[in-house]
Formats: C-alpha cells, sequence, structure tokens
C-alpha cells in the first residue's frame, strides 16, 4: 500500500477566498494587494470559463486612467454575470461597486498626499480604505458564491500562498517606513 502525501503546494484548492484575508491583505500591503486580487480572478474566471482575455495585460491596465475604470468595472459585470448565471445571489449593480471603489481608492490618496508617511492621528484616510476594500469584499462574497458552486467539491485555502507572504513582508515594511 502506497500512501501518497499532499502538500499545500500540489493540493488543489477553491478560488474562493475569505473575505478577512482581504482585508488583512489590503491593510497591511497599503492596498497594493487590490492590484493582484484583480489579477488573480481575471486568471481564474479565463481558466475556468476558457475566456479569450489576458490577465497580465488588464492588469497593466489599470495603471491607465480612465481605462483602468472600464476595466473594473468589466470585471465586476462580468463576476456579477457568471455569478447570477449559476443561480447565486449578486449584487444589484456593478457600475455603482465600480463608481465607490474608485471614489473611496481616489479619496483615501487624495487625504495621504501620495505619501507613506502616517501619523496616529490621521485615520480619514484608513477609514476611506476600508471603504474601498469592502467594495471588493462585497464582490468577494460573489465570488466565493460563484466558487462554491462551481468548485464544490475543493475547499477554500486557509494558509497564505507564496504571492501573498511576499506582499505581506513588503507591507510590512512599508509599515515599519511609516512609522
Amino acid at each position: 500500500m502506497v500512501l501518497e502525501i499532499k502538500n499545500d503546494e500540489t493540493k488543489k484548492y477553491s478560488n474562493a477566498q475569505a473575505p478577512w484575508r482581504l482585508v488583512l491583505l489590503s491593510i497591511l500591503t497599503f492596498t497594493v494587494y487590490h492590484i493582484y486580487w484583480f489579477y488573480r480572478n481575471w486568471k481564474h474566471l479565463k481558466k475556468h470559463k476558457n475566456l479569450d482575455i489576458s490577465p497580465g495585460w488588464r492588469t497593466v491596465g489599470l495603471f491607465i486612467p480612465i481605462y483602468n475604470i472600464v476595466l473594473i468595472y468589466r470585471q465586476f459585470r462580468d463576476i456579477k454575470h457568471f455569478a447570477t448565471a449559476s443561480g447565486c445571489k449578486s449584487y444589484s449593480s456593478p457600475g455603482w461597486l465600480t463608481l465607490s471603489y474608485i471614489f473611496f481608492t481616489i479619496l483615501t490618496f487624495e487625504i495621504w498626499g501620495f505619501g507613506w508617511k502616517m501619523t496616529p492621528t490621521e485615520t480619514s484616510e484608513t477609514f476611506f480604505g476600508l471603504l474601498a476594500v469592502w467594495m471588493l469584499v462585497i464582490v468577494q462574497q460573489t465570488l466565493n458564491s460563484f466558487w462554491k458552486k462551481e468548485q464544490s467539491e475543493l475547499e477554500i485555502r486557509t494558509k497564505f500562498t507564496n504571492g501573498e507572504i511576499a506582499l505581506l513582508v513588503i507591507g510590512g515594511i512599508l509599515w515599519i517606513l511609516s512609522l
């Protein structure tokens, strides 16, 4: 009898993500994680739905003003469409979610002054940053419902991936530098 041991690297996990992980990674990386979050969703949806898209180029497009709004809207719209087509409950308007996410993100960076130095009294940028993250949590909850139906046999990953650990290290360094 051969006993096969699977470690976390070879074990297949659901594409779902616990919302607390999204929030934690967003906070600890000064929202840099959002870029990876969008890439991750495009990559998983492309593979699962056999989409003719380039997740890498779409992620690069997030750095192009105006076009980034279109890309964010399209991802939110596609997620809503795939979820409702699978019989999952979804958010009502990808347009309002996109505008809210963009608004709170811009407001956070405007208040923050595009600087990395934070003081204990500067709580407004943190508040608006959390509201931006909350918009992504709403989308993530819909994604989780979708993945639960589509990948019901797979468990949700509880440990951080190597890429997430790298982002946490970078975020930790930025937090130390900001204090």
